[in-house]
């Protein structure tokens, strides 16, 4: 009786990277949100905007001056902005 014996060399030769399980940060869902200045201090517009996921609270960005090319806008005044939803 004769047994033949292969080598399994070349089977672990083809292995896959493995998958990415995090999001990529290039992929997060933006909305656009209307929003209003509260304050303008130190070069710093801080806007308040409902939040997305609930809307009977609100949030507070920050955006520095240099974010509005043609005018800074003034207390008061409405503005849109572009928000990330996790």
């Amino acid at each position: 009786m004769i047994i033949s014996v292969t080598s399994s060399n070349k089977t672990n030769k083809t292995e896959k990277p493995a998958k990415r399980t995090t999001p990529s940060l290039y992929k997060k869902k933006t909305i656009r949100v209307r929003g209003f200045v509260d304050r303008i201090s130190n070069g710093i517009v801080v806007i308040v905007i409902r939040d997305p996921k609930d809307n009977e609270s609100v949030r507070e960005i920050f955006v520095p001056e240099s974010k509005f090319p043609k005018r800074i806008p003034e207390e008061g005044d409405y503005v849109s902005v572009t928000v990330n939803i996790y």
